[in-house]
């Protein structure tokens, strides 16, 4: 039976409670590398830059002290990188772009040079949409805003040609863990189009587009290219975050164009001996049904102050408009602490708590499919 690396209890005993035992199994793959691709979720420090990074952020979750930031987890992603014994992940692409340089009134900070690193494979980035620009964040949809927002197909295209060599095409080893988590932002932008006045189907049929095509780009350019292990997962249940819960009744929008994302994703995408689905959606719901289960101490609140002046992402007035992005244990609501068992960081992140509960989820998983 596999020795896990993760030193949490919480983490060993939930997987091992799902191991089998017996000789005749098939041997488990032995992972080189990890590969991610994704949003805010799974990002871990696209942004860890400028103005973000002066104020102790960096990842979209309560962050770490900058001292210790590059050997704490606290990303889903890390922790199963940590766990497949492949250390911290890191961020392929880094960079602030408000998009008006340094023009006068704009912030300090939130103009830098995108930096592309090659030995890293972290690409995931707050605010991307699957195939389209702009996404969550980004200056041409938000007021300030700087993320950039580089769509996921874009992002399996940067990690391909960064792999090619002058006399053949980038792939994928076969060797690596990789993991696509992504449309949350298709819901957030086609949520404020209805708002604005689109159709409600037209905003279904946008998102239900957008798992197509994730669904395709697995299978043509990720698998296609050579990979052999894909762990998927889909959108979490939005409508039981801090934020759906504060949208009251109109949160059935918001649920009807996630279960619309991930049915079509599952029906484009099904498991097979390459694909590994994680439902984020069940999870999630689950764990705000049955806090206790997973050691939970709040399932509603926010454990970052999320108000300005506390937080520099939120605007004057305007309760809880912060971001996690700038959350760290110098800006968290009163009595809280950064090792409490909040599942949320803002209004729509987990806490590490959260991240590490998601990755031990998607550890379960893989252990249940043999490859882990």
């Amino acid at each position: 039976m596999r020795q896990f690396k993760l030193g949490s209890a919480l983490l060993v005993t939930m997987i091992l409670a799902g191991c089998g035992g017996g000789s005749d199994v098939p041997a488990k793959p032995k992972f080189a590398s990890q590969v991610s691709f994704g949003d805010s979720l799974s990002d871990v420090g696209s942004y860890n830059v400028g103005m973000v990074s002066g104020l102790g952020g960096g990842q979209f979750t309560i962050n770490a002290a900058s001292s210790v930031k590059a050997v704490t987890p606290t990303n889903w992603t890390e922790f199963t990188s940590l766990s497949l014994g492949l250390g911290m992940p890191c961020a392929a692409q880094t960079g602030l772009d408000n998009g008006s340089g340094a023009a006068p009134g704009t912030p300090a900070g939130t103009v830098v040079p995108v930096t592309n690193y090659p030995g890293c494979t972290g690409y995931a980035q707050g605010g991307s949409r699957v195939t389209l620009q702009p996404g969550i964040g980004n200056h041409l949809v938000t007021t300030g805003g700087f993320a950039l927002t580089v769509p996921v197909a874009t992002q399996i295209s940067n990690h391909l040609a960064t792999h090619a060599t002058p006399n053949a095409p980038g792939k994928f080893t076969g060797n690596e863990i990789v993991l696509v988590m992504a449309g949350a932002n298709d819901v957030f932008y086609q949520a404020a189009s209805i708002s604005a006045g689109l159709p409600a189907a037209s905003g279904v049929a946008a998102v239900q587009t957008a798992a197509t095509e994730l669904a395709n780009d697995v299978k043509s350019q990720i698998i296609g290219n050579g990979a052999k292990y894909v762990v998927v997962a889909n959108i979490p249940d939005i409508s039981v975050t801090p934020y759906g819960v504060s949208l009251g009744a109109s949160v059935s929008l918001i649920d009807t164009l996630v279960t619309a994302f991930n049915a079509q994703l599952q029906a484009d995408l099904p498991d097979s001996a390459n694909v590994l689905n994680v439902d984020a959606y069940t999870a999630s719901k689950d764990e705000v049904a049955n806090a206790a289960k997973y050691n939970l101490t709040n399932v509603s609140a926010t454990a970052c102050n999320l108000n300005y002046p506390y937080n520099l992402l939120a605007s004057s007035g305007v309760a809880n408009s912060g971001s996690s992005l700038v959350c760290n244990a110098g800006n968290l609501n009163t009595n809280v602490s950064p090792t409490d068992h909040y599942l949320f960081a803002d209004m729509v992140h987990p806490t590490p708590y959260g991240h590490l509960l998601f990755a031990t989820y998607v550890l379960q998983a893989m252990t249940n499919k043999g490859w882990y």
